[in-house]
Parts: structure tokens; C-alpha cells; sequence
């Protein structure tokens, strides 16, 4: 579980939609931009290697022998995807800052933007996981597995046309170890590591403090690197100040200049006419859009009506607030005529945790019995189908819509009457006039805070169940930010929590016992369990997959069988509506993110767009209705579950 920043980025591109059609002036006005690709190179480095530098320092004649690599690895973008045009996605508000580092770097437009823009030394291959080349093309692992080393391929370039270097590692490195950049955790991260040795101008070593199997896939593919010759020498204040509302070239395969950027209420990103790696094998299919543009719209209910205008190419319909939206759609003209499209992907996007967070360190939730009673009177079927329309899945696990979900996990379903028996075994057992339960003088009451107006649609109809229980329940409502200083500061009685989930997990920022008293972790119950910090401990030095997968599901079920949440539900299925004038690939999006991964992948399909355009203007006209589901991703899982390696010929697989 983590809400803050995790430390894998997945390839991630976003695009802006393509060619004018005459769909109203608004329309006309923000399409007609130049969506050409641009340059800003200002360094002219001839391609290649540089001469002075040897075979064996990584140069020309490089071999690799004695190194890894991965040549075999799977490609997710659709072969036939077309480059140009442009697609528009919107956000809710403008970054509070547009650095991809320290302080408050830490924003949804900011991953998304990072992911475009610069890279790591290696990747993962889309669906096996394993590691594949990006910067570096090699790379070696030490038998002891605390050092690693990495060859940058020397055809790497800076959007500015300066080589990407072993300088450029080290200095990033220095960055996210500085305390200046005000980023605490980045800090604490970066520096279990030794300062990184330049061995040359393209292989870089560093040593790892610690022996732990994620150190090599945060320091080779989590961590994107930045050009020295913009950030080495600068302080992390200096840093913070210079690059506040600035973005730094990276050398990905796109870039934001400055009269892109307008406060509060647009950025555009554009496609780079000379990446370097535009035709690496990797990159088949991907980066297609020449031009992305997020526009900030705070309103749901406006960001809704102008994608049913055009002037928004794609909404995630997806959660408590959305459903609505995705009902109306079902009768508009629009939808019934084929030109917007709704579509549920079904993929492995780990579902994170949800629901109520009992404070174990305090009464009444010290008791095992009251944790489960809350829980049996959470009705979450009666939520699914009230306010969620049937579109949510109920969380029986804490690592749910993933390999490490424990499949025989305890399942807690609604159950008044094992509720009341738990309550009496607890002690309360009398109930005042007012129909509340009463135990040495006091009713048996909680006070809920919340940040969010939309939870309390299930909220109150929780409070009802519980009052017929004989539980006073007062709802608080705050803002987000005080609902999360109660969670760090364990201020609290119970508490609604949702947090991300995590491709690696990392259970011992979670539920080890040493975080549960820390303040600003994110063990918000205070789970203490010697078995769970005996797994914690074997996880952190395993480095056979299938072992770690077997040792969180452990994990799983005693986190489950304590009861530290009344888990609630997630969402089995990403609703995305969009403009019918799109091309992707088979998978619709990657296996395990959202829809901001649909810049990378999708494209401009000419024949869809003109279709559309024809059909906009034309009421007679029709497109053809596309499947609702996509379930590739389930196809290819249990493809892979039913191997005994991971081999499998993906690309055979039909949506």
C-alpha cells in the first residue's frame, strides 16, 4: 500500500487526438494548433560511440560478453499504429508544481509527464516483467547482489543532442539524496545506496547498503534520469526554485516547453522529431500522437458535458462519482450511434486497499471482536448494488487483482446476527431507551471523520446499519488533507483509507511492526505480528519470484484474519468512453496502470477519423459499435497461470 509515490514507472505516454473536424468553434480554435514534432537540439553529436572511448569501456566493438541483456522480450504497441495528430485528456487541477522531483512533485500530471519525457536505465518487459534494455543495453548483478553495473548505449541523446552519460546517473543520484529537494522518503530510498562510480563514460557501478532484492529494480528502472549538464552542482533549494514551473529535457520521446504551459488551464506535451530510440525494437507502435494536451478541469460534471461536446477525446468513467455518467451514456445519441465508444478493460491493475481502518492501538477496536462486528455490518452488497450500478468487486484480500492475493483468504459478508453475537461476547449486551447499546454508563459510540463529500452515500446507510445495532456512529466530514494528518498522526478511532497498490509490494512500509507507532506511515491501524515481520524479513532477500509470491499471500491472510479494515470494494474493470477515432493495440492499455497509459499506446486510426468526422456532421450517419469488454489481459493470465514457465506466445492471443 502506498499513497504517495511508487517507485516503478511503467512505459507511459500521452497523447493529444487528431486533424480538425468542424465541431463548433471552440473546437476549431484549440485543434488548430501546430501539431507537428519539434526539435530543440542544439548540440549536433555525431551517432554512436565515442571514439576515444574502448570496447571494453563500453564504445564501438562492445560485446557484452559477461553481461546481461534481454533481446527476447515482448512489445505491446500495435505494429500498424499511424504517427501524428494529437488527443486531449483533462485533470483536475493545475500541478502545484511541474518539477518530477522533491517537494510536491508528487502529482498525477507529473508521473504521467515524467513517463514521457525521461527514462531509466532498463525497463520491464509488458508482460513478463522482466528486465529489457532502455538506456543501458547491459547490465551485471554481483554474486553477493549488492553491486551493480549497467552499460548506457552510446546512441543515447538528450533532447538537447548531448550524449547521455555515467555523469548524468551520478548526478541524478546526488539530486534525490539531497535534503534540499524536501522529499524525505526519496531520500531515505536513494541512500541505501552507495554514491554511483563512472568506470567510463558508459558504464556505471553502484553498491548497494543493504541485500534486498528490490534494490536493482529501483535503482535500474525506477529511477529516471536527468541531464547532469541542467542539474549538476545545483543544491536541492536551488534546485526546487529554478525548476518550479520549468520542465528539464530528458531524453525520452517527448517534451514540454514553457509557452505550452498555461497556469491554470492547459499543458501541452509534444512529440520529439528526433528521439533517439524512435526505432528501437521496444519502441514499435508506441509514441504515436505528435501532440498531448491535458486540459485543467475541475468540475466532473463539466469535464463530462465537454467530452460529450469533442472538445475532451477520453474520460475515466471509472468509481463512486462516474457511474452515473457511464449510465447516461447509454442513451445518448452520440453512443448509440458509434461515434463515442464505451469500453470495460479488465487487466491486473493491483487494486490497493479500501474501506474503514480501525485504530487497533486505542478502544473499542483493541478488540478483535468489535473490528469483526464493524465489519459484518459493513453491507458492501447492498453498496455494489445501490449506488454502484454492479460495477465494483468486493475486496477480500489486501492485495486484491493481483498474483498476490490469497485466494482462501477469510471472505466477511454482511451478517447482522453474527454482528449482535460478537458485540455481547464483548461486553455490550444492554441498550438505552434510545436503542443504543450502554456498558458501564456510556453508549457505544464512534466518530467517523471523512474527506470526501461523494463517501457519504455509504456512509449514512452505514450508520443506519449500525444504529440498529445499537451503534452511534458520527459522521465528521473534512478535507482531504486533515482526514490524512489524522491517519500519519494514529489520531484517530476509525477512519476511511484508499490507498494505491503497488506492482512490487512493499509490505514492510505497511504492516511491519516497527511502523506501527512511527508517526507517517502508512500502518494506519497499527498491526503488530512477529510472524508477519519474520516474512517481512525472509521477503526482503528472496529473489525467486515465486517464493515472494508466496510469502505476501502468507502475508495476506494474517493481515486478513486480523481485521485491520472493514475492506469495501475496488473496481475490477477500467470504464473509459472516448471519441471513436482511435487505433490501439490488442491490450487496450498495459496490464497493470490506468488509462493514462492510452498516450503510449493508442493512434490516430485515418479511416476511423474520417468515418467520425462524417458521421459529426451528418446525423443519418453510424460507426460500428465496438466490444464493451476487453479481456485480453485475463486471457493472457491465464495463459500464463497454466504454463509451467512464462513462455507463452502472447501475440496468438485475441481480444
Amino acid at each position: 500500500m502506498n499513497l504517495s509515490k511508487s517507485f516503478y514507472f511503467p512505459l507511459l505516454v500521452i497523447i493529444i487526438s487528431s486533424i480538425v473536424f468542424s465541431c463548433g468553434d471552440n473546437r476549431k480554435e484549440k485543434r488548430n494548433l501546430n501539431t507537428q514534432p519539434v526539435s530543440i537540439k542544439k548540440f549536433d553529436t555525431p551517432p554512436g560511440a565515442d571514439p576515444s572511448v574502448s570496447a571494453e569501456d563500453g564504445g564501438e566493438g562492445f560485446t557484452g560478453e559477461g553481461w546481461e541483456t534481454n533481446t527476447d522480450y515482448n512489445t505491446i504497441g500495435n505494429p500498424e499504429a499511424i504517427k501524428g495528430g494529437e488527443i486531449i485528456l483533462s485533470i483536475p487541477d493545475f500541478p502545484a508544481t511541474l518539477r518530477t522531483v522533491g517537494k510536491e512533485s508528487n502529482s498525477y500530471f507529473n508521473s504521467a509527464a515524467a513517463s514521457m519525457m525521461y527514462e531509466s536505465l532498463l525497463s520491464l518487459d509488458p508482460i513478463t516483467e522482466d528486465f529489457m534494455p532502455l538506456l543501458a543495453t547491459h547490465w551485471k548483478i554481483s554474486e553477493d547482489k549488492k553491486e551493480f553495473t549497467f552499460r548506457i548505449n552510446p546512441n543515447a541523446r538528450w533532447a538537447d543532442g548531448k550524449p547521455v552519460t555515467s555523469e548524468d546517473v551520478i548526478a541524478t543520484w546526488k539530486l534525490l539524496v539531497d535534503p534540499g529537494i524536501l522529499e524525505a522518503y526519496t531520500n531515505i530510498l536513494y541512500q541505501t545506496y552507495e554514491e554511483p562510480v563512472a568506470l567510463s563514460k558508459y558504464i556505471v557501478s553502484v553498491k548497494t547498503k543493504h541485500l534486498n532484492w528490490r534494490q536493482f529494480l529501483y535503482f535500474a528502472a525506477s529511477m529516471q534520469i536527468l541531464p547532469a549538464h541542467y542539474i549538476s552542482g545545483l543544491k536541492g533549494g536551488e534546485y526546487i526554485e529554478k525548476y518550479q514551473f520549468e520542465f528539464i529535457p530528458g531524453s525520452g520521446p517527448y517534451l514540454i516547453q514553457k509557452e505550452d504551459i498555461q497556469k491554470g488551464q492547459h499543458i501541452i506535451i509534444r512529440r520529439r522529431s528526433d528521439y533517439w530510440a524512435a526505432n528501437e525494437r521496444w519502441n514499435t507502435g508506441l509514441n504515436n500522437f505528435d501532440l498531448v494536451r491535458f486540459e485543467i478541469v475541475k468540475d466532473p460534471n463539466l469535464e463530462f458535458e465537454k467530452f460529450k461536446k469533442g472538445d475532451i477525446d477520453v474520460v475515466d468513467l471509472s468509481g463512486i462519482t462516474r457511474v452515473k455518467y457511464w449510465k447516461e451514456l447509454a442513451d445518448n445519441d452520440l453512443v448509440k450511434r458509434g461515434l463515442i465508444q464505451r469500453k470495460m478493460i479488465f487487466n491486473e491493475q493491483p487494486a490497493g486497499t479500501r474501506g474503514l481502518c480501525f485504530n487497533m492501538r486505542r478502544p473499542p477496536f483493541d478488540d478483535i471482536r468489535i473490528r469483526k462486528a464493524f465489519a459484518y455490518l459493513f453491507d458492501r452488497e447492498k453498496f455494489k448494488e445501490r449506488l454502484y450500478d454492479n460495477m465494483i468487486g468486493l475486496l477480500d484480500s489486501y492485495y486484491e487483482n493481483s498474483p498476490y492475493q490469497n485466494p482462501d483468504n477469510i471472505k466477511i459478508r454482511y451478517n447482522y446476527d453474527e454482528a449482535v453475537k460478537l458485540l455481547s461476547e464483548a461486553g455490550w449486551t444492554q441498550k438505552n431507551s434510545d436503542g443504543y447499546l450502554v456498558k458501564d454508563g456510556k453508549i457505544f459510540e464512534v466518530e467517523l471523520p471523512y474527506g470526501s463529500p461523494a463517501l457519504e452515500q455509504f456512509l449514512t446507510i452505514y450508520q443506519e446499519d449500525l444504529k440498529k445495532a445499537g451503534i452511534k456512529l458520527n459522521l465528521r466530514q473534512v478535507d482531504g488533507p486533515t482526514n490524512f494528518k489524522l491517519g500519519n498522526e494514529r489520531n484517530f478511532e476509525i477512519l476511511y483509507a484508499a490507498w494505491s497498490g503497488l506492482v512490487f509490494p512493499n509490505p514492510e512500509s505497511s504492516v511491519k511492526s516497527n511502523t506501527a507507532d512511527e508517526p507517517n506511515t502508512t500502518n494506519w491501524p497499527g498491526i503488530k505480528n512477529q510472524r508477519i515481520d519474520q516474512l517481512c524479513e525472509e521477503y526482503n532477500i528472496t529473489f525467486d519470484r515465486k517464493r515472494r509470491i508466496e510469502i505476501i499471500r502468507e502475508i495476506d491472510s494474517i493481515q486478513t484474519s486480523l481485521v485491520p479494515y472493514a475492506l469495501a470494494w475496488y473496481y475490477p474493470s477500467i470504464n473509459l468512453a472516448f471519441h471513436n477515432k482511435f487505433g490501439f493495440p490488442k491490450s487496450v492499455l498495459t496490464r497493470t496502470n490506468d488509462y493514462l497509459t492510452i498516450p503510449v499506446l493508442w493512434f490516430i486510426d485515418p479511416e476511423k477519423n474520417d468515418s467520425y468526422a462524417a458521421a459529426r456532421a451528418d446525423n443519418s450517419k453510424s460507426m460500428t459499435i465496438g466490444n464493451m469488454e476487453s479481456k485480453y489481459w485475463m486471457k493472457i493470465k491465464e495463459l500464463r497461470d497454466a504454463e509451467s514457465t512464462e513462455k507463452v506466445d502472447y501475440q496468438s492471443v485475441e481480444e
